[in-house]
């Protein structure tokens, strides 16, 4: 992903910025107080050690020092659109009174502001707010006198600012089945043309999204089951319900867990024939499996603040977010560390690889107006922890350094907190660097990956292809590290656009060994095509990476195959309804923090989480679905279903479960009733199918939340 500064306004098709506002709460002026406070107390101590006459001056200085008046403003730097407004508030210490504040600004024309300090974002260009303030400490009678500054940016809007409303009150809001991606499309206006390095692979048919109608019996559907976007035998993408991407895998406790980049949030928020600008994704998206074949979906977390009521208020956007776990107190904990709008890093943790997330550190960790300014911007991080312990944190950013390369990555080693660094930051010189970073050990070996930039290549990298996966090898996590070559083309090479183009985009990766195999996560516009709407919508899929005995890869083969599933499902368990390996007429995201209504944006608060529902369209199909692959049912077959759905109240939906098929072999056909809480529980007898199937629900009728099911023997 990249900075929404002016070099990337000019290069992206999109022409929009990501975030309407960049607020970071400057604390200089307190650290440096802070500091000689303690110097003040040091030079006292020593002085009393040294039997000193002066301790008792030296006392009362260090006591002066911690009772020292301080006035500053809330930021010192605000970056904004045109059209935007915001309040610089006074924070005071040790003050008795505020006598006066006259607020000035070098340039009205940029940006204006009020008696009150509200500062208005007027056009494109740079001004300084000034507050003269006269103020009275508290140890002192005489009125003192100080100039703080706060240094303005205004960005040309180049669309309007979405409207903000109050959150419906009535029925709950049913999540269409379209769920837009994350991470920018950083692609230039004239998009280059790559040579395809595998066989194409076809795309799917386009369908229309369902939404949301009465269950109305009276009108005959044109079809008997809902289409998928994703085809009936995919595997790949991962989801079919939602757009997903810039993923990071990890493995734990025999399941792989993979954190994505929310764009639905920005499909909502800019609609089917919208461009993909990311300003509006404040969450990050998580799945799992312990086959890579059957997702269990987790839902969307609101890390960011921007517009809604996301965990972290001083961030704004939320893209591209990775994780690990370490031993902490003798407990796994959880660390996610993500891009606050392509120039800061900001970092959650968790004391379970879902959540629920927490504030642990209350400020970004890294990036320009933080305690830890690293050389440039900080965007899209990678975190690895060694087999000793020790975790490192890598970044991509603006910084020029390498041969054929306006940008260079960043490493650093994180301090046993995992919120903090222990040591300084350190550049890789990755030949065309451009974003997205990845790191990993295998075997002896320490493995960074990036993504190349669009820019002509020359000498030895000549055949290193735009906007690709290269990765070098290094003996040590902090380098030096050595170009090896490239292991993922641009997945619009491979998969096109209807017409057969190329659809090339932004490319983003996460490799993770699991199972004793190691895999490529990595995200396409598969879905986005077959759905047949403009918006550039991103998707996660996963193949096989194939590491050779001297170490090196071979080129990933990107196909809607995916990945062989690893292991037979257990029917017999208790089963979240959010699993499937496929569906459609379904949606999982129940987070609505932005929805579209008579035209117009509105924002809502975050609800955490996910619940699988219907999404009936009468007029389309009758039934919506979700399936299971490779269930094993065993030698004699269940004896009944168990289930547990919620509705909207008194009403009724038929539920069946197939076998092979959508109209296979029924070993379930049921009318299940909800009461007038919208409650049911049912248990009823199964045909008894044997052996391994896949296995089809299917629902003729409205669901809110299927939360389980399962067979009994």
């Amino acid at each position: 992903m990249q900075r929404p500064d002016e070099e990337y306004v000019m290069r992206c098709p999109n022409r929009t910025i990501c975030c309407e506002l960049f607020v970071r709460k400057g604390e200089r002026e307190s650290m440096r107080d802070y500091k000689k406070a303690v110097l003040g107390m040091t030079l006292a101590l020593s002085m009393v050690v040294t039997g000193s006459s002066l301790d008792g001056i030296t006392a009362s200085a260090a006591a002066k020092s911690s009772k020292k008046a301080t006035v500053k403003l809330s930021s010192g730097k605000l970056i904004l659109k045109a059209g935007a407004k915001k309040t610089l508030k006074l924070k005071k210490k040790n003050v008795k009174k505020i006598k006066s504040m006259k607020w000035t600004s070098s340039k009205k024309s940029v940006a204006a502001v009020s008696k009150k300090g509200k500062i208005t974002a007027k056009k494109a260009g740079k001004a300084v707010i000034r507050c003269k303030v006269k103020y009275i400490a508290k140890a002192s009678k005489k009125a003192k006198t100080k100039t703080l500054k706060c240094r303005v940016v205004v960005k040309k809007n180049t669309k309007a600012a979405p409207v903000v409303t109050k959150a419906p009150q009535k029925t709950p809001v049913v999540t269409p089945t379209t769920v837009p991606t994350v991470a920018p499309t950083t692609v230039p206006t004239a998009a280059p043309t790559l040579s395809p390095t595998s066989t194409p692979v076809p795309t799917l048919a386009p369908t229309l999204a369902p939404t949301e109608t009465p269950d109305d019996p009276a009108v005959t559907p044109a079809q008997t089951y809902a289409t998928s976007y994703k085809g009936m035998t995919a595997n790949n993408p991962l989801l079919a319900n939602s757009f997903a991407c810039d993923p990071t895998a990890i493995e734990y406790n025999g399941r792989v867990y993979v954190y994505m980049s929310n764009d639905t949030q920005e499909h909502y928020g800019q609609g089917d024939d919208g461009e993909n600008g990311y300003g509006y994704i404040t969450s990050m998206h998580v799945i799992s499996s312990a086959d890579m074949v059957n997702w269990t979906d987790h839902g969307t977390f609101s890390l960011a603040g921007g517009t809604a009521d996301g965990l972290e208020d001083y961030s704004n956007c939320c893209w591209a977010p990775c994780a690990t776990y370490k031993k902490v107190n003798g407990k796994d904990k959880f660390f996610i560390y993500y891009t606050n709008g392509g120039y800061q890093i900001n970092v959650a943790s968790a004391d379970s690889p879902t959540g629920p997330f927490y504030d642990e550190r209350k400020s970004s960790l890294l990036g320009p107006w933080t305690d830890n300014e690293s050389t440039g911007d900080a965007l899209d991080p990678a975190v690895f922890t060694d087999d000793d312990g020790s975790s490192y944190l890598v970044w991509g950013g603006d910084c020029a350094r390498a041969e054929g390369s306006k940008k260079y990555p960043r490493i650093r080693k994180l301090a046993d907190n995992m919120i903090s660094f222990d040591g300084e930051e350190k550049g890789i010189e990755a030949p065309y660097f451009f974003e997205d970073s990845g790191i990993n050990k295998i075997g002896d070996k320490y493995v960074y990956s990036y993504c190349t930039d669009w820019g002509t290549r020359t000498g030895q990298y000549k055949d290193l292809d735009i906007c690709s996966i290269a990765y070098m090898v290094a003996d040590s996590p902090m380098g030096p590290y050595k170009y090896v070559g490239e292991v993922l083309p641009n997945c619009g090479s491979v998969f096109k656009k209807a017409d057969g183009s190329d659809d090339l985009a932004n490319n983003h990766h996460s490799i993770v060994q699991f199972k004793g195999e190691y895999y490529m996560f990595y995200h396409t516009m598969v879905l986005r095509t077959s759905m047949g709407i403009h918006f550039g919508g991103r998707s996660t899929h996963v193949n096989k990476l194939n590491v050779k005995a001297d170490g090196t890869f071979d080129i990933v083969q990107q196909d809607l195959d995916g990945v062989p599933q690893l292991a037979d499902f257990d029917p017999y368990q208790t089963v979240s309804g959010l699993t499937s390996s496929n569906n459609a007429g379904m949606g999982a995201i129940e987070t609505n923090v932005i929805y579209r209504k008579n035209g117009k944006v509105n924002y809502v608060n975050s609800i955490d989480g996910a619940k699988m529902h219907t999404i009936k369209d009468r007029a389309k199909y009758k039934y919506s679905w979700l399936s299971i692959k490779g269930a094993d049912l065993g030698d004699n077959g269940p004896k009944t279903f168990q289930a547990k759905l919620k509705g909207y109240g008194l009403g009724s939906v038929n539920l069946k479960v197939c076998a092979d098929a959508l109209d296979g072999t029924e070993i379930v056909n049921t009318t299940v009733n909800f009461d007038e809480y919208g409650d049911a529980k049912i248990e009823v007898p199964a045909a008894a199918v044997q052996g391994k199937h896949d296995l089809y629900i299917e629902f003729d009728g409205s669901v809110l939340d299927f939360e389980s099911w399962q067979f009994t023997k």
